[in-house]
């Protein structure tokens, strides 16, 4: 599916990352695989919240969306926190000419992000796929379904005869909410069409309580994902 940016997606991002440390948990594991560090570009960047937990770590770091609402939110959370090596650019990352010791994307650019995005790279690409087809959001028949999946993309790599490395993960990405009612908002915007009905049912099955005065509710989700690590010196 593709993903609305707006005040309250944004927020959405934002409330997940500081409940469940999932960026940061994940920064710990992409930074494993990032040797050359001076420079690194994030395509399809979103709000960016890997790029703050990679900040301190990288030199420089370009955060490239197509949307001009994300970039926004980018350059905005930047100069809240005060990180000065984060830039971020409104534009399609298939037109960018620099170069960069890392390219990343997360769960962006399909089975193309190969030959996008490697003629960018001077020393590897990461890409970070879903773990499974279909979201974890929702209930049975109204799951929505991902633009490319950790099999689909193995098997695309193979045809093209690309070398990589590919590690398995998952790590817990749920979302918090301050009351029911941005629970049910939050679960329209990212399931398919569902009646009245079927959202009680779901909810009352999903959405626990957490005793967290800030975020009193919460439905959990275990994110598996595949990490693609292409190195420039094997291709």
């Amino acid at each position: 599916m593709k993903i609305v940016w707006n005040e309250q997606s944004v927020r959405w991002f934002h409330n997940a990352s500081e409940y469940t440390r999932y960026h940061e948990n994940l920064a710990k594991i992409l930074l494993e695989h990032i040797p050359c560090r001076e420079t690194l570009c994030d395509m399809g960047c979103g709000a960016g919240m890997i790029d703050f937990e990679l900040a301190p770590y990288i030199g420089q770091i370009t955060c490239v969306d197509i949307s001009q609402e994300a970039v926004q939110s980018v350059a905005e959370t930047a100069k809240q926190r005060g990180i000065h090596n984060i830039t971020a650019v409104c534009a399609d990352g298939g037109s960018m000419k620099q170069q960069w010791d890392t390219v990343i994307a997360l769960y962006h650019g399909g089975t193309d992000a190969i030959s996008t995005y490697f003629p960018m790279v001077k020393d590897r690409l990461i890409l970070v796929t879903h773990g499974e087809a279909l979201g974890n959001f929702g209930p049975k028949g109204h799951k929505v379904r991902k633009c490319f999946d950790s099999m689909g993309f193995k098997e695309r790599m193979d045809e093209l005869g690309v070398q990589y490395e590919l590690k398995y993960t998952a790590l817990e990405y749920g979302q918090p909410f301050q009351d029911r009612s941005e629970a049910e908002a939050f679960v329209t915007a990212y399931t398919m069409p569902m009646g009245p009905e079927d959202m009680e049912k779901y909810l009352a099955a999903h959405l626990v309580e957490t005793g967290d005065e800030k975020y009193p509710l919460y439905i959990p989700n275990q994110k598996k994902m595949g990490i693609f690590i292409i190195r420039r010196d094997e291709n």
